[in-house]
């Protein structure tokens, strides 16, 4: 198209989608006849189907989604990393109940497991608050929009898994690092 000349738009709507192929070479041979373009000449025109828009949008919310798995791990690198410093922190807080557990007889795996379960309760708690607001927003908003109510349950799953993982991630080294805590240093901590 040369500069200054005018550019149109024509929608063109079909009742049935299989008749589609057929309504575009009926347009495709209607234009080249209007616009005066001879057999063996390329199209000065461009035909647009509306699956190509919605391929267009669907390409469109890739970038959205991969965007948000983005933000979604930073968002778990974070939550993971505060998650660790409670749980040092609640080792450096019991050292003496450590001590006291130990010296009556608790292994290293007995205290490992208590921090690994308590982080990964911790994280639970978190997840179960966060599938509870999510289902509730979300359905409030189909409500709103006329859309219907669901229950996401491969999602739900996923999430508690993610938790757990993440709990056993976070939780380690405080579990570890309290296991490793010797009985008789434990019991004069103050």
């Amino acid at each position: 198209m040369a500069f200054g000349q005018p550019s149109y738009t024509i929608t063109v709507m079909v009742g049935n989608p299989q008749h589609m192929e057929s309504a575009i070479g009926e347009a495709t041979a209607l234009f080249r006849n209007i616009r005066g373009v001879r057999v063996g000449q390329e199209t000065n025109f461009e035909i647009t189907k509306s699956d190509a828009v919605a391929q267009i949008l669907f390409d469109s919310l890739m970038y959205v989604r991969l965007g948000a798995i983005v933000i979604a791990l930073i968002t778990l690198l974070g939550a993971s990393i505060g998650l660790m410093n409670i749980m040092l922190v609640s080792v450096t807080e019991r050292t003496r109940e450590i001590g006291i557990r130990k010296a009556i007889g608790a292994t290293p795996r007995v205290i490992r497991r208590q921090f690994l379960t308590e982080a990964v309760v911790i994280c639970l708690m978190g997840g179960f608050a966060g599938i509870f607001l999510g289902i509730l927003i979300g359905n409030l908003l189909a409500v709103v929009m006329g859309a219907s109510f669901i229950i996401p349950w491969h999602w739900m799953v996923l999430g508690v898994a993610v938790c757990v993982g993440v709990g056993m991630v976070s939780g380690y080294y405080p579990a570890s690092k309290a296991s490793r805590l010797d009985p008789v240093e434990a019991l004069r901590y103050e």
